[in-house]
């Protein structure tokens, strides 16, 4: 599972949104946020998701995942 959060920089802020990334992360989960995924703005500001790495991710997530000959 790929997880791109789009969050501001106060809301990043909050002590639970760290541990919330890290659980995400120690399940296995591709989290995007940051250099190379989302990169929160400021309060107010409008930044664009980059839909472009998100696609891209879960492209290589399914390249990736074992064949199981169920679909």
């Amino acid at each position: 599972m790929v997880v791109m959060p789009c969050v501001n920089t106060a809301l990043a802020a909050h002590p639970q949104f760290d541990r919330s990334v890290a659980t995400l992360r120690e399940a296995g989960m591709r989290v995007l946020l940051g250099e190379g995924g989302f990169v929160p703005g400021g309060p107010g500001e409008a930044r664009p998701f980059p839909w472009d790495l998100a696609l891209d991710a879960v492209a290589r997530a399914l390249e990736a995942r074992p064949r199981t000959g169920r679909r």
